[in-house]
């Protein structure tokens, strides 16, 4: 055979390799859950619940993937693995960001989102993925269950959630307990390409907040538009001084489009 028909099998032989290479997934965009339950979501339930990160239709989900592109550029820089959605007082939207966010993470390849509902007192993260569990991370600090029980994928790829239910009187307490530290290390360090979303509690009524500082990576606060007074703002922001911050958002602002925030500020 002559150097050119050489050359030329080469080059076949290499764009089959490619081509091959090519159509295989990767094994974070293909992930099969065998432990965890399996919810499966309706995507039109998800977006009528203000879950829109995903969406192709709806334009403001292009502003949790901006929010989700310019954290995770953060988090890379410091390598950090976990993130604390946190707001001065309850009803802001904390839950609905943490949401999207974890979503909208999920849809990145290179990673898998685990959200977490760390507010004991008054969980909402079942509510908007549409779930119904029957235990939840109050149960996992009461021993009465474990982690790989509590977590549900709610039919979106590489995104985990871990659910709260009922309410928890003492709080601040069961979050600084040893089942919650190890729970912390767990799952932050389990899977390096995972990141670890915690919907927290507000800051301004409960000590729940601090309890945890030294356990999540950064925060990021979220504002209702015209729900706190400066001073409020300034408590929240004391409360966090030896905290990561990536930034705040604003929801519910007279600018943004159905009261989503406009932008990380």
């Amino acid at each position: 055979m002559s150097r050119i028909h050489k050359a030329l099998q080469k080059a076949r032989e290499k764009r089959q390799e490619h081509k091959k290479l090519a159509g295989k997934i990767s094994p974070l965009e293909k992930i099969v859950y065998t432990s965890s339950q399996v919810v499966p979501v309706c995507h039109k339930l998800l977006e009528k619940n203000l879950v829109v990160s995903r969406s192709s239709n709806d334009p403001r989900s292009q502003l949790f993937r901006t929010l989700r592109t310019t954290i995770l550029k953060q988090m890379r820089a410091n390598n950090w693995r976990s993130i604390g959605i946190v707001s001065p007082s309850p009803g802001e939207g904390k839950s609905l960001v943490a949401s999207n966010l974890a979503a909208a993470i999920a849809m990145e390849v290179n990673f898998t989102a685990l959200l977490v509902d760390m507010d004991l007192r008054n969980p909402g993260v079942k509510d908007y993925f549409a779930i119904e569990p029957t235990q939840g991370l109050s149960d996992y600090l009461k021993g009465e269950a474990e982690i790989a029980d509590l977590l549900v994928n709610p039919g979106v790829e590489r995104l985990l959630l871990l659910p709260g239910i009922g309410s928890v009187e003492n709080s601040a307490e069961q979050i600084s307990s040893p089942r919650m530290v190890a729970l912390f290390n767990e799952v932050t360090q389990r899977y390096k390409t995972r990141i670890v979303i915690y919907d927290m509690p507000a800051i301004l009524p409960r000590d729940d907040v601090l309890t945890a500082l030294n356990h999540v990576d950064c925060f990021l606060l979220v504002l209702e538009e015209g729900c706190n007074s400066e001073a409020d703002i300034r408590k929240a922001m004391h409360s966090l001084q030896n905290a990561n911050i990536v930034g705040a958002v604003v929801n519910k602002s007279q600018s943004a489009e159905a009261g989503f925030m406009p932008s990380l500020v």
